[in-house]
């Protein structure tokens, strides 16, 4: 049973790899995978990282949390500043365009005791996703500033999801 879970994530995680590194935004330098626990809640969890122009990283993976509040997608990608609400708002983005086969639906959510203070339960923490063979998979999303400020504006605000995008 475990070696099942461990073949979802990772084909999810192919998925949205593929994706993010298909999607040719300029601020993103680097997308690779990390971890070694490829069930969600493990130790080492598998995720992806996008690496940016400013050095900051943002994370996704396969996460296990008590309860989730789904939150619509917003048509505003939030600023580079708000890296956790912006990779999972993005992520939505792609799959709303991509709409890969492996999955059925997914959702924004955000998770209670994340985020700022004055949102949390409020704002994107992550994405559930239900996949085309009825299970249901949470990614988390986290992040890490690096060398260089992120901006409060986009820097790239005319950039749109390409319409072809696909995550084969």
């Amino acid at each position: 049973m475990a070696l099942a879970g461990a073949v979802h994530l990772s084909r999810i995680l192919d998925v949205i790899e593929a994706l993010v590194t298909a999607s040719g935004h300029p601020e993103i330098t680097a997308v690779e995978r990390y971890g070694h626990d490829l069930v969600p809640g493990g130790a080492s969890p598998a995720g992806i990282r996008v690496r940016y122009e400013t050095g900051a990283e943002a994370y996704l993976w396969g996460a296990v949390w008590p309860r989730e509040n789904a939150l619509p997608t917003p048509e505003q990608l939030p600023p580079p500043s708000r890296r956790v609400d912006r990779i999972a708002v993005f992520t939505a983005w792609l799959l709303d365009t991509a709409r890969p086969a492996a999955l059925r639906s997914w959702q924004l959510v955000a998770l209670p005791d994340l985020g700022p203070t004055e949102e949390r339960g409020k704002a994107p923490c992550g994405l559930r996703l239900d996949c085309a063979d009825g299970t249901s998979l949470l990614l988390r999303a986290t992040a890490a500033g690096g060398p260089e400020q992120d901006p409060d504006v986009d820097p790239y605000p005319e950039w749109q999801v390409p319409a072809a995008l696909s995550a084969s």
